[in-house]
């Protein structure tokens, strides 16, 4: 039952205007930062580079936040979780299928932009190498974690307060990356409170590739293992929340 749910939620993600929309925004997009690249006083392959890597995973997010959120809430309104309930499918296997779906259309999201991004630069004349494709793969995990983050806040608040809880989470989630640079320059409680408030945020530092990426740089096993480790530890915290809550919550 888990990847017959995880097939509808995937075909209803694809199918979105959310979905659908972003991709185009994503495509024009790049076209444009080939013009910015151009005219850039610096490299212009690095700065177009740099920018679609960039626009790959706020658009990835935009679309994980815009699904995420509504996941569940589109079942309850149409009340089409009823039906889907009624048979003998526990909740938690409902959860898991509706965010496996949602995953599965946010990678396919993923390679989309990544051919349309780079197959573009390449067209264009501008030098890649292997370690874009590790990029994008870290990026994969970003969304995905941010997906669940959307699908857990979901359960906890509306679809518009979970959508702009999201984007919050995303914000502070870089911000955490820079936080051993200027946590230094804090004293007391200002210290302990910029701590505690990293720990309850996924530091999306650990999935942010594109820059070493774009100028060749390697990236260790160790590094990559990490990153894969950290993002299915916050993954499986956020969809077990979603499970407790939606458990208790009365249809």
């Amino acid at each position: 039952m888990i990847l017959v749910v995880a097939g509808a939620t995937f075909r209803e993600a694809v199918r979105s205007r959310a979905f659908l929309g972003l991709l185009a925004i994503f495509a024009l997009a790049a076209l444009a930062t080939r013009v910015v690249g151009w005219i850039s006083a610096t490299d212009g392959n690095l700065v177009s580079l740099d920018l679609i890597m960039s626009l790959q995973s706020i658009i990835g997010v935009l679309v994980a936040v815009a699904t995420g959120t509504v996941l569940v809430q589109n079942e309850i309104q149409q009340k089409t979780l009823y039906t889907v309930l009624c048979r003998p499918l526990p909740r938690w296997r409902f959860v898991v299928g509706k965010f496996a779906g949602l995953s599965g259309a946010l990678v396919l999201g993923q390679l989309a932009m990544a051919v349309i991004g780079l197959g573009w630069m390449w067209i264009t004349g501008a030098p890649l190498n292997l370690w874009l494709a590790l990029a994008v793969a870290m990026t994969c995990l970003e969304v995905l974690v941010m997906a669940a983050v959307g699908l857990c806040l979901s359960m906890l608040a509306g679809p518009l307060l979970s959508a702009v809880l999201c984007l919050a989470v995303y914000a502070l989630g870089h911000a955490v990356a820079t936080l051993p640079e200027l946590i230094d320059h804090l004293e007391g409680w200002q210290r302990t409170m910029a701590a505690a408030g990293a720990a309850i945020v996924p530091n999306l530092g650990y999935f942010t590739f594109r820059g070493q990426a774009i100028h060749g740089h390697a990236m260790t096993a160790s590094d990559v293992l990490q990153s894969l480790g950290y993002a299915a530890l916050w993954i499986a915290l956020l969809v077990t929340i979603a499970i407790a809550v939606f458990r208790r919550k009365q249809l």
